[in-house]
C-alpha cells in the first residue's frame, strides 16, 4: 500500500473508507489477485467493512467507484475473484469460470463489464 502512494502507474490504488478518523472499510484495484489468469486485469481486492457498518451500502459505495476509476483509467472490465456466490452478482459482475491459485485451491472468476 505505501508504494502504490508514489507509483507512476495506475495501479496499484488502494481505497479506504473512514468514520470519525477510524477506517471502517476498504477496497484495492491491482493488476493480479493471486490467481492464475495473468491475461485479465485489473481486479478488485480486499473488499472490506466493518461488521458494525454493514448494511449500509458501503461495499456497492466502493464497487462503484472502483468501477469508475477503472473506466476513467480506460480500461474496459474489471475483475475479482472470490468464492462468495450472490453478491458480486447483484452490483453486475458476472461469473465467467473457476481458475487456480498458485497454492491450488481454486476461486470464481467475476467479471464487469465497463462499457455502456
Amino acid at each position: 500500500m505505501i508504494h502504490s502512494l508514489n507509483t507512476s502507474g495506475c495501479l496499484p490504488v488502494w481505497y479506504l473508507l473512514e468514520d470519525e478518523g477510524g477506517i471502517i472499510g476498504c477496497a484495492g484495484l491491482i493488476t493480479n489477485d493471486f490467481i492464475s489468469r495473468m491475461d485479465l486485469w485489473p481486479w478488485v481486492c480486499s473488499l472490506y467493512i466493518e461488521e458494525s457498518y454493514r448494511g449500509k451500502s458501503l461495499g456497492e459505495q466502493l464497487l462503484l467507484k472502483l468501477k469508475e476509476d477503472t473506466k476513467n483509467a480506460g480500461f474496459d472490465n474489471l475483475y475479482l475473484c472470490t468464492d462468495y456466490v450472490e453478491y458480486y452478482e447483484k452490483y453486475d459482475f458476472s461469473y465467467i469460470g473457476d481458475d487456480y491459485h498458485p497454492w491450488g485451491s481454486s476461486s470464481r472468476i467475476y467479471r464487469a463489464n465497463l462499457i455502456g
